[in-house]
């Protein structure tokens, strides 16, 4: 992932000491407490500014979650009806899946607000990859766990926040694409596998996902995620 639309370079006195462990992340080749640290140090200072990025994640999540309750609770086409998308009814599966991709597009043209939207769009594309009809999109959002669905979007909105911010960066310092591809892996395993390991959710139950509950408690987990992310211990090293 390059440089996102909207970008401007971070700022911050967390953000030198970020970028001084990710160039050490690619000169140690990528250990594990090289990364650790990175993320760490990358968490730190992403929490340690004004926070939009949350707000951006929020939005989207919501979003989403609110749509995916609609159809537990009232079926797929009427759930299209209730957020306006009853256009999308009776259409093919690849017109439903683009129509309720861009559903999830709120239309802020900022920074993170593009990431969120492209990490929701990743997510979707990955849940309807195989289906074939309306009754298949029913089945797959009617059986979604809600906990799962939001520490899913949050694992891939961190990843995507990490390498819009350093993508180039870390491109600049390999001579073969390939080793980046490696790398981006390696760091996204961690990512994932930290937050699968001790960042549950549980329990969320009756929320007003089209109103300011469902806002903030994606806002609280998403938090949450990066405070467990900047947790380093250089015993690890």
């Amino acid at each position: 992932m390059g440089t996102s639309k909207g970008y401007l370079p971070p700022t911050g006195y967390l953000w030198p000491e970020a970028k001084r462990d990710i160039t050490n992340m690619v000169k140690s080749d990528f250990t594990p407490s090289s990364i650790e640290r990175s993320i760490s140090s990358f968490s730190k200072a992403m929490s340690g500014g004004d926070k939009q990025f949350l707000n951006s994640a929020s939005r989207v999540g919501a979003k989403a979650v609110n749509f995916i309750e609609a159809v537990k609770n009232f079926g797929f086409n009427e759930a299209l009806e209730k957020i306006g998308l009853s256009h999308l009814i009776n259409k093919s599966p690849e017109e439903l899946r683009i129509g309720i991709i861009e559903y999830f597009n709120d239309g802020r043209n900022d920074f993170y607000g593009n990431i969120a939207q492209q990490s929701m769009s990743e997510f979707m594309r990955e849940l309807f990859k195989s289906v074939k009809d309306e009754e298949e999109y029913n089945t797959i959002l009617g059986s979604i766990d809600t906990g799962e669905f939001i520490r899913e979007f949050i694992i891939k909105f961190i990843q995507n926040c990490f390498f819009a911010n350093f993508a180039e960066k870390i491109l600049a310092m390999f001579d073969k694409l390939n080793k980046y591809d490696i790398a981006e892996k390696s760091v996204k395993t961690y990512i994932r596998s930290t937050i699968e390991s001790e960042f549950t959710i549980e329990n969320i139950q009756k929320v007003d996902w089209n109103g300011i509950e469902g806002y903030k408690i994606i806002k609280e987990k998403c938090n949450k995620a990066f405070e467990i992310l900047s947790v380093w211990s250089e015993t690890l090293v």
